[in-house]
């Protein structure tokens, strides 16, 4: 218990020393950069046999289901085919869900060995 509390310690000094060194600025990512970033995850991640490949394929499912919703709600805003502020919002809460499922899942894989 201690060797964990130490060890714990020690993660959270060095976080707080290292985020001095990091830039201020945060990239702003656009919905497609972030679907782009997340297939490219699920493709690495079955690769290195982080997930498996019904996960994966799970996974990119999820990716596809999310972009002809994009698509549906771009073709419904008003003709403009430009996503609402509040589209944005639903479709980032979305993306993050994917992100988290696929760290969860390469996780698990890790905790298993």
């Amino acid at each position: 218990m201690r060797f964990l509390s130490v060890v714990c310690a020690l993660a959270l000094a060095l976080s707080s020393f290292f985020s001095t060194f990091l830039s201020v600025e945060a990239k702003e990512w656009s919905i497609d950069d972030r679907q782009q970033a997340l297939m490219q995850q699920i493709n690495e991640g079955q690769k290195a046999k982080e997930l498996t490949v019904k996960e994966a394929k799970s996974l990119r499912k999820d990716l596809a289901n999310l972009a002809k919703k994009k698509a549906k709600m771009k073709a419904e805003a008003d003709k403009k085919n430009v996503l609402t502020k509040e589209n944005q919002t639903e479709l980032e809460g979305d993306l993050n869900k994917i992100s988290v499922e696929i760290q969860k899942l390469k996780l698990e894989k890790r905790v298993q060995k």
